[in-house]
């Protein structure tokens, strides 16, 4: 009896850990995509600049232009949580860099941040007493 129950905490075990494999590397090809989503709009967005002689502004402040929402207020879901809003169901991220990082194998880059704008949020009501 123990040798059957070990065999099934062994296969339950192999298939938890093949799961999670899996959504791991759907999740890691995810933003993959959106890397290069994100990158394909910033390089077309720097030619323009530099054609237009706008060198001076930043790939973020680009994408700000690209999006319509130059003085949009954009935070991170966790951002805006701290701030004690959240964000509105249906709402869609907008992409933008974030700040450089290094990881663990000494390469910088700059990640990609998933940000909303204060028009797709709502703050929380604060009940008067």
């Amino acid at each position: 009896m123990t040798t059957n129950y070990n065999k099934v905490n062994t296969l339950t075990s192999n298939m938890q850990n093949e799961n999670y494999e899996v959504q791991n590397e759907m999740q890691h090809s995810r933003m993959h995509d959106y890397r290069m989503h994100l990158r394909a709009i910033s390089d077309g967005l720097v030619e323009m600049a530099k054609a237009a002689g706008r060198e001076q502004y930043s790939c973020n402040q680009l994408l700000r232009e690209c999006y319509n929402m130059q003085d949009a207020e954009f935070h991170t879901y966790d951002e805006w949580k701290e701030l004690g809003a959240f964000v509105r169901k249906g709402q869609h991220a907008y992409l933008f860099w974030g700040a450089p990082i290094t990881n663990e194998h000494g390469v910088r880059y700059f990640p990609v941040e998933f940000r909303f704008a204060r028009e797709q949020v709502r703050f929380k009501e604060v009940n008067a007493l």
